[in-house]
């Protein structure tokens, strides 16, 4: 099988999990060739929106059928993070039970979308007959370089940003980065939140490359798009290998501005992208570091300063501190009730910090409210 034009990371999981992650440009007709590549064979239970649909359904089902692969049942989830549901979970599970005539056929499932199908369909492979293998193909910036991969799957309850879910690996990533042009400004935004975040917590070189090509990232510029994805891929990928159930404290780090960023997220009843939440977080954690004195002044408003270059807020607007709190203690990453914050202390350096005095932690998320500017 000729692998011309994409770029192989493999992702090392312990038991026999590894699986590869395959990116390139104008690709997509080549989906099932590496697919069947990869082992897979059966019957396709494939979920994307309506939206990603109107834009890719035929090049991906061309491409599924080049591989061998001609039973295939399309399956929409409408676009928003509220669809990331237990009512979205049921209706696939549903739907899947029906095409696998109740389990006779032997099914695996493909998502092609953003982070809401990813995650959707990544935990309905995780349950669907205790665990059966997909496939991500992403399409939006922020599930090309982290939703996209790493195993973590789930859906959202009454607001609390994945709250159930499971880790369930996929077999293989198949990343077309052309699929980038159909991406709206603000979801492209949001998704160079988290390649920001890796530049932050992990690699002082990716963050300056950031910031000297900007313009042409957002031009979508094939060498740029592809060092950025890659670079980010792979340091996510180090981070799943040594730490694949979030138990060591090793991936923790990648929640960097997270925990904030999701309280705002949730509290707004995902008004805020994820990315925007994120950069917001990013923000508040980074005024905390400096009031710990864990940062430096100019260095927090180095990385401010590429957030707001990115497009990307810092400031909250049209919510409430309760609001927000009220999500922020909610979050799965606390322990005993103690909070715990990845905090930066230079670019590409970080470490865990427990139990922040709570005066400090609303103190900096007051001043980041938008009337307080």
């Amino acid at each position: 099988m000729a692998q011309d034009h994409l770029t192989k990371i493999n992702v090392r999981i312990p038991g026999g999990r590894d699986y590869n992650i395959y990116v390139g440009y104008d690709v997509l007709s080549r989906t099932g060739e590496y697919i069947r590549a990869s082992g897979l064979k059966g019957s396709i239970f494939l979920i994307t929106s309506p939206t990603i649909g109107g834009y890719y359904l035929k090049p991906l089902m061309a491409g599924l059928n080049n591989g061998g692969f001609k039973d295939i049942h399309t399956h929409l989830v409408p676009d928003g993070e509220r669809h990331k549901s237990n009512a979205s979970l049921q209706k696939a599970l549903s739907e899947i039970i029906r095409f696998s005539r109740e389990g006779e056929k032997k099914v695996f499932i493909v998502n092609m979308g953003g982070g809401v199908i990813g995650d959707l369909g990544g935990f309905v492979a995780s349950v669907y007959k205790r665990g059966i293998s997909y496939v991500q193909v992403p399409t939006t910036l922020l599930a090309f370089v982290d939703c996209g991969i790493g195993g973590k799957t789930g859906i959202n309850y009454k607001s609390i940003k994945n709250c159930v879910g499971a880790f369930h690996q996929p077999r293989l990533v198949y990343a077309d980065l052309s699929l980038l042009k159909t991406l709206n400004k603000r979801e492209m935004r949001s998704g160079l939140a988290e390649v920001i975040k890796y530049g932050v917590i992990k690699s002082p070189s990716l963050f300056d490359f950031i910031e000297d090509h900007l313009d042409r990232i957002f031009s979508l510029d094939k060498k740029v798009m592809e060092r950025i994805a890659v670079e980010s891929y792979r340091i996510k990928a180090d981070y799943v290998q040594k730490d694949e159930f979030d138990t060591k404290g090793i991936r923790a780090e990648l929640n960097y501005g997270h925990t904030i960023g999701h309280a705002i997220e949730s509290a707004s009843k995902y008004a805020y992208r994820h990315g925007e939440a994120v950069s917001i977080g990013m923000a508040c954690v980074n005024d905390l570091a400096v009031h710990l004195g864990m940062l430096k002044k100019n260095t927090a408003a180095r990385i401010e300063n590429l957030l707001i270059r990115s497009g990307l807020p810092v400031k909250i607007k049209n919510r409430n501190l309760d609001e927000i709190m009220d999500f922020f203690w909610r979050d799965k990453k606390f322990i005993n009730g103690k909070n715990r914050f990845i905090v930066a202390t230079d670019i590409g350096k970080i470490k865990i910090v427990e139990d922040i005095p709570l005066s400090a932690i609303t103190n900096v998320i007051k001043k980041r409210f938008l009337n307080d500017s």
